[in-house]
């Protein structure tokens, strides 16, 4: 049902391109405080250089700026706060339908299965963490004051969920339900055409025409002129994919064929790889490589992908992907990390194999759990196909979805 649910409403290719490009839009409106900020102090300090830049791209210290930590820990979630209400406004004008149809198809959202699976992620996870101190105490050390923790903490409950909700309504909701619109031969060609446009898009913006010089340029600017180069490769990628659909619908496949299926796995697998995409800029992927960062992040978009399939609904992957990140934010920290907070520990050393080999361990346990307490039945489930209805008019040959 959480697929079928997309099919309600106005579903043509070129209104997932809009609200994606409308929603980063509100992502960049949201970085302008955080890029003013860095901005002035560059300008007001002497000592910040262009240096100091490239040291806090691979470690968000904002302390380097003099800005304190909880501030910009919070001017650093206002992009998520733009994207979110920037998605949230222009979904239903452009998409007709509600909103909430990203959570679940139910009439109301599962306030307890957030709850539950917050408590029970969090819990695995401060688990695995004391083990891991007890273990190696030598990695860890403790701080608290309380005039920084009890402002951490209210950030930490008040906006951090907007962050990681905008993720996934994103990636586990709209992506995920749009892409299970779609054959699969569709979805081959939209996946060409947008990795050769990444491939693009990181190759320029590389270039130091793209990035910011404190001393004779103005990282608002910088914001924009990326901003425009993320506008024109998509606008690429549509060409991309406008050829390459040409090329495949003159092949005439009957509606038996492979290609011609709507299937479960496909859209979990697209939704898991752009989220790992997405976090390919993050700190982490420069200290520890990008292979292994990236097969964490394509990991937790599947394991995020799983439970959302099977429980129909994306109340679980919401809860699950808020505890990581509270869990980050407030208990244990580490240099080079993407939220760079002043949490109850810091850890020396970390191990991204080991972290990997974690994660899929209690992500096992977690969804074994979660199959049985909520009755989920055979994972047999990811691999049937997405049946549609002859009068479901959002699916004929005539209509082009996403």
């Amino acid at each position: 049902m959480f697929f079928e649910k997309a099919k309600t409403g106005n579903n043509e290719w070129w209104r997932y391109v809009v609200v994606t490009i409308l929603v980063g839009v509100g992502y960049t409106i949201g970085q302008l405080p955080l890029a003013m900020a860095i901005t002035r102090s560059a300008t007001d300090n002497p000592d910040v250089t262009k240096s100091s830049l490239e040291e806090f791209s691979t470690n968000p210290d904002f302390t380097m700026f003099g800005i304190n930590s909880n501030m910009g820990f919070a001017l650093l979630l206002l992009m998520f706060v733009g994207a979110l209400t920037a998605f949230y406004f222009i979904f239903k004008p452009v998409h007709d339908r509600e909103f909430k149809t990203l959570v679940n198809p139910y009439s109301k959202i599962r306030w307890g299965r957030i709850t539950q699976a917050f408590g029970l992620w969090l819990t695995m996870s401060l688990i695995l963490e004391v083990v891991a101190y007890f273990l190696y105490p030598e990695n860890y050390t403790f701080h608290f004051q309380w005039n920084t923790f009890i402002p951490l903490l209210l950030i930490s409950i008040l906006i951090l969920p907007i962050q990681t909700s905008m993720e996934e309504l994103y990636f586990r909701g709209y992506i995920m339900q749009g892409t299970g619109l779609t054959p699969l031969y569709k979805l081959l060609s939209i996946i060409s055409s947008f990795c050769i446009a990444f491939v693009l898009y990181t190759s320029i913006s590389k270039l130091d025409i793209m990035n910011a010089n404190v001393l004779d340029d103005s990282m608002v600017l910088t914001i924009m002129r990326k901003t425009g180069l993320l506008v024109a490769i998509i606008l690429i990628a549509m060409g991309l994919n406008y050829i390459f659909l040409s090329v495949i619908e003159n092949l005439k496949l009957a509606k038996s064929h492979p290609l011609m299926k709507r299937t479960k796995w496909m859209p979990l697998l697209i939704s898991s790889v752009l989220f790992g995409l997405i976090h390919a800029m993050n700190p982490e992927v420069e200290k520890f490589g990008f292979g292994i960062m990236q097969a964490y992040y394509i990991s937790a978009g599947l394991v995020l992908g799983i439970m959302t399939i099977m429980d129909d609904g994306l109340e679980l992957a919401l809860g699950v992907h808020a505890a990581t990140n509270f869990s980050g934010a407030v208990f244990v920290g580490y240099s080079g990390a993407a939220i760079q907070t002043e949490s109850l520990f810091k850890t020396s050393d970390v191990n991204p194999v080991l972290l990997l080999f974690f994660f899929i361990l209690i992500s096992i346990c977690f969804l074994l759990y979660m199959k049985y307490r909520y009755q989920w039945g055979s994972f047999s489930k990811l691999f049937t196909t997405i049946e549609y209805t002859e009068d479901d008019n959002y699916v004929n040959d005539n209509i082009n979805t996403l």
